[in-house]
């Protein structure tokens, strides 16, 4: 479940190269602990050819995956063999699998330069984008990556093949609008062995979420240890970054290890406003105020740290376990205040007489903790886990004002504390049968219980509070503290949800060169969503030991998160209305909430899809592969956030229900149903250039696009008038992500040398306004963005590296158009950022 037995299954011939780094394991001890069970090896397990196999190094072609990243490599080494969405007894290599999946180890990531795992990972694979995000809200810290088109809430993502939990944060604003996905830059990056990511549906293995694909994290598990230091610093001076990792593994016990992980980084913000003159300067002649607000990379202190353990206790049993647990402190500059308007004080102790720009922040902790036991019984493979993680973040504003206070306001806001916690339990089997044929034929089944829930506390007094002050009568200031109004007690909220599923996934080969698989789960939540059930159906042929034709058809669902349907905020944004540079208060309402259901809420429904890919895969030579993949996404339900409804309308049936401060509102919707559809396209040669080292190339394509099919216009409620998915609304499913990605790269190692050059070309990309003025609208060129790593081996276990990220520091096109808050210069969701170039120097050190 969740992967358990895909791990399991896979993790003996991981656990079988660790322990030869045992001086003190014999070969006859080796085989007999990693030996699945007692049994012949004809029928099913690992036979005595296929054992040596595994214990030979097996990382040359899938870590040459993207090869502008990759270290030079052993000719003689074989496909890294990849466990997720295989739970079979073969060993399948990323052009072997009867799925797309690519494999990202630990020195591609490092070599990105990147400070983050999914920075990395982006930089990396061409169907996975990470779109630049401005710092209005927790979206612009707990950033999520998209894979194939589609939403972070799509993907699911595991963590040694269990479930890793999501975030309490829900994003808001932009690309993952309703996602509260999995931050895996809370993730120690010094802890991962490698990154395993399955391009396609997998709902029928893995369960809700798993619609683009699963992003599988495997940790070290072995006596390794290394020491990194980062240093960096944009072009302009801003974005100094300082990043120190470590991990070390030790023996345990008899055969047993465990692996420590450490990592700490701070960034500082990276301020990108400018004024363009279109409010500020000529209608209130503020001249000279060139900053206006954080448009940019947020101020980040991160610490994240956790272990990876196995400890075997006899031929039949191991006990496992991991952890992590990360502290994130961030900051980000709002919209700057005028000094002019009702809703700045300018005297008294917190007074602005010139005006202010709020701090927005966040102060978030994570942990995750899985424990478990795996072995066999008579013949069969068995694995029990438990896994508990929990994220809590607290939000709030500092430098800023609750202006209905007066005088009396206090500078410094706690919003309101979200937590999301989930509780997995997971029971798995696994055996192969001998009916006949040439291969067994693997059956595995499994049941899983998940608790999840959900809770948004109130915030500070001050930070909701109505105090009445008024500058004159009927001109009152708004009330709330500015930027993020405070969650009241009135308004905290608590749910949970319990979830019980089975599965069974069978695979065989009706002849030697053909193979067969499927699987089907079936799932049942407590609450709202009732019971799904999703399908698969895998093939692959083997026309030569060259070429080869897979292809998939599947279908799969995403559970409404409890956030979707609890989570709660009211926002305070500035903009140009009727001529007029005024205030907007909105706020985005629980779903079930009186207000909401006034303006025509309806319970969440589970989104549904249907997946359809063909490909094949193409290895001519030891040194050349090419693999190709075709896809259809169709998506029903795709829950979304409507468009800010605002009028005198909505600010009645607002008030009716009890919200006086708030002017317009938004709340989650089954919004649309979408097709994606696109193709995948990756290469990679490697040539021997004798005395002149190794080269490797790499040549890795994605061209994605997505249609709206329906989309929820209005509710019979509130009438045509009000539009639930307006353009800015629909073009956030449709026209912010590039439909193309392009990676070019090379990797060239002689001696002590190597460098890594990576061209990525990004294509052009769409933002609207919720306005009806098309004017406003701006299209975003394609752009070609280098990467460049250089790194030098000063003695066998140290080496120093320099680099830069965007080495000629390109940026988007700067808007010709003006924008409602006069920051965004470059426009608000780019793929490759609006902070220009960066460079670094690294120095790791191998203990």
């Amino acid at each position: 479940m969740e992967g358990s037995s895909t791990y399991v299954a896979n993790s003996i011939p991981t656990l079988a190269a660790h322990l030869v780094l045992n001086r003190r394991n014999t070969p006859e001890k080796i085989e007999h602990r990693a030996r699945p069970r007692a049994c012949p090896t004809s029928r099913f397990g690992l036979s005595g050819v296929a054992m040596k196999q595994v214990l030979q190094p097996t990382a040359v072609l899938a870590l040459a995956f993207l090869a502008n990243t990759a270290q030079a490599q052993d000719d003689k080494t074989l496909s890294t063999v990849v466990v997720t969405g295989n739970r079979g007894a073969e060993q399948r290599t990323v052009t072997s699998s009867p799925v797309p999946i690519d494999v990202v180890s630990a020195k591609q990531l490092q070599s990105t330069g990147k400070p983050g795992l999914m920075e990395a990972l982006s930089a990396v694979i061409p169907s996975l984008t990470l779109p630049e995000k401005t710092g209005w809200d927790a979206s612009g810290i707990a950033r999520a990556p998209n894979l194939r088109g589609l939403s972070a809430a799509e993907v699911l993502v595991l963590v040694n093949g269990k479930r890793r939990h999501t975030a309490a944060t829900l994003n808001i604003n932009g690309i993952n609008t309703g996602a509260a996905p999995a931050d895996l830059d809370l993730i120690p990056i010094s802890a991962i062995d490698h990154v395993e990511v399955l391009r396609d549906g997998a709902a029928a293995q893995y369960g809700s979420d798993a619609i683009a694909g699963v992003i599988n994290v495997i940790l070290k598990a072995d006596t390794s240890g290394t020491s990194v230091t980062n240093a960096g610093l944009g072009y302009d001076g801003k974005k100094q970054t300082v990043q120190q990792s470590l991990n070390k593994g030790f023996e345990i016990g008899n055969g047993g290890i465990v692996q420590l992980a450490l990592d700490a980084r701070s960034q500082n913000d990276d301020n990108k406003a400018s004024a363009n003159g279109y409010t500020y300067e000529q209608a209130y002649g503020l001249a000279g105020k060139s900053t206006y607000g954080g448009y940019g990379t947020p101020k980040t202190n991160l610490l994240t740290l956790g272990y990876n353990a196995e400890l075997p206790i006899d031929d039949s049993l191991s006990l496992y376990s991991f952890t992590t647990y990360s502290r994130r402190k961030a900051e980000q500059g709002q919209n700057f205040r005028l000094p002019t308007i009702t809703n700045t004080i300018t005297t008294g102790p917190n007074g602005y007489p010139s005006g202010y720009t709020p701090t927005w922040f966040i102060d978030e902790d994570d942990f995750q903790a899985a424990f478990g036991g795996k072995g066999t019984v008579g013949e069969w493979d068995w694995d029990l886990s438990t896994t508990y993680g929990r994220n809590a973040a607290e939000q709030g504003t500092t430098h800023n004002q609750n202006p209905s206070l007066g005088e009396a306001t206090p500078n410094h806001f706690t919003s309101g504390t979200w937590i999301s916690t989930e509780l997995t339990t997971n029971l798995d089997f696994k055996r192969g049968f001998d009916i006949g044929l040439q291969k067994p034929l693997d059956l595995s089944y499994g049941f899983e219980h998940r608790r999840d829930t959900y809770e948004v506390q109130a915030g500070d007094y001050e930070s909701y509070a109505n105090g009445g002050y008024c500058v004159a009568p009927g001109n009152c200031a708004s009330s709330g503290a500015q930027v993020t109004n405070g969650i009241s007690p009135d308004e905290e909220s608590s749910a949970s949800r319990n979830s019980l599923a089975g599965y069974v996934d069978v695979g065989f080969n009706p002849v030697p060169d053909w193979y067969v698989g499927t699987a089907f789960r079936y799932e049942h939540y407590n609450q709202g969503v009732g019971a799904t059930r999703s399908g698969k159906l895998t093939t692959r042929y083997d026309f030569t030991p060259e070429f080869a034709v897979r292809a998939t058809v599947s279908n799969g669902f995403r559970a409404p998160s409890l956030a979707n349907s609890l989570f709660s905020a009211r926002s305070t944004t500035y903009g140009v209305v009727d001529g007029v540079y005024q205030s907007i208060n909105y706020g985005v309402l629980p779903v079930g909430s009186a207000a909401a259901r006034a303006l025509g809420a309806e319970d969440l429904k589970p989104e549904r899809s249907t997946n359809f890919s063909l490909g094949f895969t193409l290895t001519p030579t030891d040194r050349l592969s090419f693999t190709a993949d075709a896809y259809v996404i169709n998506l029903r339900d795709r829950i979304t956030l409507t468009g800010t409804l605002l009028g005198p309308e909505i600010t009645q049936v607002l008030q009716n229900n009890g919200i006086n401060s708030t002017s317009g509102g938004q709340y989650f919707i089954n919004g649309a149903d979408t097709r994606t559809k696109g193709l995948d396209l990756v290469s990679n040669y490697s040539q021997d250039l004798g005395q002149y080292g190794s080269l490797k190339w790499t040549a890795a394509f994605n061209w994605n696009q997505t249609k709206i099919l329906n989309y929820k216009e209005s509710t019979n409620i509130l009438g045509t008038s009000y539009e639930l998915m307006n353009r800015e609304a629909r073009n956030l499913i449709t026209g912010v992500q590039p439909n193309t990605k392009l990676i070019l790269g090379g990797d060239w190692s002689i001696d002590r040398f190597h460098l890594n050059l990576a061209l990525t070309r990004y294509g052009s990309y769409k933002e609207v306004n919720a306005s009806a003025n098309r004017d406003l609208d701006r299209v975003y060129s394609a752009k070609w963005i280098t990467d460049l790593d250089l790194g030098y081996n000063l003695t066998k276990d140290l080496n120093v590296a320099i680099g830069a990220k965007n080495l000629f520091d390109i940026y988007p096109k700067k808007q010709g158009v003006p924008s409602s808050t006069m920051v965004s210069s470059y426009g608000t969701y780019s793929p490759y950022g609006f902070t220009g170039g960066y460079y670094y120097t690294r120095l790791t050190y191998a203990f």
